[in-house]
C-alpha cells in the first residue's frame, strides 16, 4: 500500500510502498477515503514540540483526522461491521479507568496513545484503529443483506 512516511524530523514526507497493516483482536483494518491535515500533524512532522517528539514512533505514517470504511475486524470486535463508515481522531486508545477516562474526557487520559504520532496513522491507503476509538458515522453502515425469507420468489 502507499504511505506518508516521516523517517526523520522536517518539512518532507516520502510517499512509498509498505506493508499493510494487520489488526489486532480489539482492532480494525480501515480503508482509508480522506485524511485531514491538523496543524499538530505539522508540529509532529516538524519535531517542534517536545513532548510530541518524544512521543513519536520511528518510520511514522502521520494523521488523526481520518474517514475510511471498515474493511476487516479483529476477533474482540462486535460493534462495527466490514463496509461501515468510521472517524478516527487524536486518541488511538485511553486506559478507561482514570479519572479523566471515567469522568468522560478521555482526551486528558495522560495513559492516551496518539494516532498518528505514538501509532501510524492515516495518511496511507489503509490504517489500523482500535475499534472503541473508531467512531461510527451515522447513515453509512454498510449495506444489508436482505434476509433469504423475505427474497421475492
Amino acid at each position: 500500500m502507499q504511505a506518508a512516511v516521516l523517517h526523520e524530523f522536517g518539512p518532507t514526507l516520502s510517499v512509498e510502498e509498505v506493508p499493510r497493516p494487520v489488526p489486532g483482536p480489539d482492532d480494525v483494518l480501515i480503508e482509508v477515503e480522506v485524511c485531514g491535515v491538523c496543524h499538530s500533524d505539522l508540529h509532529v512532522a516538524e519535531g517542534d514540540q517536545p513532548a510530541l517528539k518524544g512521543a513519536t514512533k520511528a518510520n511514522l505514517i502521520p494523521g488523526h483526522e481520518v474517514v475510511g470504511r471498515v474493511v476487516e475486524r479483529g476477533a474482540n470486535v462486535t460493534h462495527l461491521a466490514v463496509g461501515d463508515r468510521v472517524g478516527v481522531a487524536w486518541n488511538f486508545s485511553t486506559c478507561g479507568t482514570c479519572e479523566a477516562c471515567r469522568e468522560g474526557m478521555e482526551n486528558l487520559c495522560r495513559k492516551a496513545v496518539i494516532t498518528g504520532v505514538m501509532v501510524d496513522g492515516g495518511y496511507a491507503d489503509y490504517m489500523v484503529a482500535r475499534a472503541s476509538h473508531a467512531l461510527p458515522i451515522p447513515g453509512t453502515s454498510a449495506p444489508k443483506k436482505p434476509h433469504p425469507c423475505s427474497a421475492p420468489g
